[in-house]
């Protein structure tokens, strides 16, 4: 039977610690604690709502005293974890302590670091012999927490630290600590209270300057602080590439470079053998789906192995990635093959000069990545606007003229819009305000359409979310306001095109084709396009209105549900003339003669587009200079009044506005996210969508599981709350004790009448 049971049958972390040269089960009770002289694996499981599937993500972390034999034993025994039970279907990382990743971290609530190894772990603690100690608390998110030397001397001014002692958890926190990391180590002082000392010792936080005196009397006597101690981190940056072959094809595994500091390319991976991949910052071991056992037995350690040999610092990311699960920021070392948002390097200094990115590179997003056809596009199942009142304005001489009802949805590429949809958030009204602008729209309707859409947004107190929309990069939220009705039109009101009834000011011969893009009511939309042969293509619906009537035409790839979107969008351009549906082949003389004769166009359907996750990114100022750090697993409960965050869908970049944000935080998050849109290779009008706390609309909101609306939406620091129920509840026991003593001093005492 595996020594790992039914590991990852079930989503959750599960660890293990390597004792006697065998993995050993650790209870939960004790996750998050970690000896220093020990190994440990650890898998976390996933499993998104509504798939059957597992994601899994498998480490073996590696304290500073632990001996190479137990490294080996954990390195080894977590590929076997992998093959035997996982079916290979993991990704597996190397972290060391003190420098794990994010990922890793965000399997804990905090990470802590004990003295010792196997013969000192999980003994009772004896509460009649506890030794008092210092816990120095690192991090706002995951906490680290290492004991240190207790003594006065140990202090600094930019961190939160514990003494911990069976009667009270003190915490102390320096002056130049800030809100969340006050927060995050409170919890930790909670739980060493509750799981240490049963429930049984008080708590008591002050900050710097206000120690009371058996706070020093417990650190040897008072004595200067000393100054906040920067992080060690540093951004890594990535260099020369190689690439290696790791093969036992000659009957036992070698090691053969094949490239070294040039570009690299997918087809240079054989899908028979295993390869290490060497950025100089992080090593990646690919196993191809057809290689021997024994490469993918040894891969990891001939990783590691080639690590040590290269001189390389022993806390050196290795991650073991399959072949068809490759995540982004592995794909981002490969030329023809990158992921167009991997590896963003947040620690450029901001181009407005005001402060630098804190050394924090972006996380991957280790998620296997699910092809768009296979799945379901999240947008256009969940992210439709309620249902509401719409009003439509096109730019005319620089002012917004509103549209009649029955042309809503009619564009016209030469104009600008505003349109506006109010709907019903419980008993508030909620708002969102487009600005379309038209590919030939000109810069003056441009930049009146977003004046006015800001105009429209002050008119109801600001609680608009205002969304720029370019022609070709619709969002499902906008199309689907249209009811499968959205047609856009060549020209424009500057061109002498006043409505959907004139004259096509593209041709003046009253013929005109579109090409139908969607699957469905909320998400199709026809473009015009020049009205030539060259034009189709076999994967997609097209409509041909000539004077008398108009064509449907059906490629022989397209799709029953595009049929039927390109029927309804016949309807809105044939105003009354009759339709006629074609399908690819079969097509009339009149069709062709309309197009200008039969020519070649494509017949091939084009690849769907990946479904992936989203990822969210906190930026702070907290600490003196703007820091972007990914948060994993990100929920509403990540979202901080007091902080700035990006979320990135890979469709649209939002930028998420907490009410107590600072100015610097809300420009600064501004120019950061248009550097991502630049470096991380989006398209320049990408949609940047800013959202202000309290006002979400839905198609933030459905990037995050089980969005709350009814949230309270004021701003709250949870540190104080938190202090203040724990101040309550201590109060309360000492006076139920006080009472509890008065009574028994009451009933010792004579009853003067006998």
């Amino acid at each position: 039977m595996s020594e790992f049971g039914a590991a990852g049958s079930q989503p959750g972390v599960e660890v293990w610690r390597i004792e006697n040269k065998v993995p050993v089960a650790v209870p939960a009770k004790s996750f998050g604690i970690f000896y220093d002289g020990d190994s440990y694996i650890v898998l976390k499981t996933t499993q998104k709502p509504g798939y059957s599937s597992m994601t899994y993500y498998l480490f073996f972390w590696l304290g500073t005293e632990s001996e190479q034999g137990e490294k080996g034993i954990a390195a080894y025994k977590t590929v076997e974890l992998d093959e035997s039970v996982l079916g290979g279907a993991a990704t597996q990382y190397r972290e060391v302590q003190g420098y794990e990743s994010e990922l890793f971290m965000s399997c804990f609530k905090s990470v802590e670091y004990k003295k010792g190894g196997v013969d000192s772990g999980f003994v009772k603690v004896d509460r009649d012999a506890y030794d008092n100690r210092l816990l120095q608390l690192k991090g706002s998110r995951t906490v680290r927490v290492k004991e240190v030397a207790l003594a006065a001397g140990s202090l600094n001014a930019g961190d939160v630290f514990i003494v911990d002692t069976p009667a009270c958890v003190y915490q102390w926190n320096g002056a130049e600590s800030n809100r969340k990391e006050k927060s995050k180590a409170l919890e930790v002082s909670i739980a060493i209270k509750d799981e240490i000392h049963g429930g049984k010792a008080d708590i008591l936080a002050f900050d710097q300057g206000e120690e009371p005196e058996a706070f020093w009397e417990l650190l040897g006597g008072k004595s200067e602080v000393a100054a906040a101690v920067a992080d060690t981190e540093t951004v890594a940056v990535r260099g020369a590439l190689k690439l290696i072959q790791v093969s036992d094809d000659s009957g036992s595994v070698k090691l053969t470079e094949l490239s070294s500091g040039g570009e690299l390319a997918k087809s240079q991976l054989s899908t028979s053998d295993v390869y290490i991949v060497d950025n100089t910052t992080q090593i990646f071991v690919w196993i191809g789906k057809g290689a021997s056992p024994t490469e993918r037995a040894e891969g990891m350690g001939k990783a590691e192995k080639y690590m040590l040999e290269s001189g390389r610092p022993k806390h050196t990311k290795v991650t073991k990635v399959m072949e068809g699960a490759e995540p982004p920021v592995f794909k981002s070392n490969f030329a023809s093959w990158a992921e167009p948002v991997a590896a963003f390097d947040f620690s450029q200094p901001s181009a407005r000069g005001e402060a630098s990115v804190a050394a924090r590179p972006r996380q991957d997003s280790v998620g296997t990545l699910v092809q768009g056809m296979e799945a379901a596009s999240v947008e256009a199942k969940v992210t439709l606007l309620p249902e509401g009142v719409t009003e439509v304005w096109r730019i005319e001489e620089l002012h917004p003229v509103p549209m009649e009802a029955e042309k809503f949805g009619q564009f016209f590429a030469g104009d600008s819009y505003v349109v506006k949809h109010t709907y019903k958030e419980g008993t508030k009204e909620a708002y969102v305000i487009y600005f379309w602008q038209g590919s030939k729209s000109s810069k003056d309707e441009i930049g009146a359409s977003a004046l006015h859409a800001k105009e429209m947004d002050d008119a109801v107190g600001g609680a608009a979310t205002q969304v720029r929309v370019i022609q070709g990069k619709e969002p499902a939220h906008f199309v689907a306001l249209f009811g499968g009705k959205m047609v856009i039109h060549s020209g424009g009101k500057a061109s002498g095109a006043k409505n959907a009834e004139d004259d096509d000011s593209y041709d003046v011969d009253g013929i005109s084709l579109f090409h139908v893009k969607g699957t469905c009511e909320t998400d199709a939309r026809a473009v015009q396009v020049p009205e030539k042969a060259a034009s189709l293509n076999s994967g997609d619906c097209f409509v041909l209105a000539v004077p008398d009537k108009v064509f449907c035409w059906k490629g022989e790839l397209a799709n029953e549900v595009e049929g039927a979107t390109a029927l309804a969008v016949s309807a809105v351009v044939a105003a009354g003339r009759e339709v006629e549906s074609v399908a690819e082949g079969s097509e009339p003389d009149a069709f062709w003669e309309a197009v200008g004769g039969k020519g070649e166009y494509v017949k091939a359907k084009s690849a769907p587009e990946l479904d992936r996750e989203a990822t969210l990114f906190h930026c702070s100022n907290a600490k003196g200079s703007f820091q972007v750090e990914q948060v994993i697993d990100f929920s509403q409960a990540d979202l901080e009044e007091s902080d700035v965050y990006i979320l990135d869908s890979y469709t649209t970049i939002f930028l998420w506005i907490g009410s107590e944000a600072t100015e610097l935080e809300k420009s600064m998050v501004e120019s950061t996210a248009e550097r991502y849109v630049k470096s991380a290779g989006y398209s320049s009008d990408t949609a940047i969508v800013t959202i202000k706390s309290g006002s979400e609309p839905i198609y933030f909101t459905c990037n995050f599981l089980g969005w709350d609306p009814e949230k309270a939406k004021a701003f709250v620091d949870p540190y104080a709350a938190r202090l203040a129920e724990i101040k309550a509840e201590q109060d309360a026991k000492a006076a139920a004790a006080a009472a509890e003593l008065e009574a028994k001093d009451a009933a010792k005492q004579p009853d003067p009448w006998e």
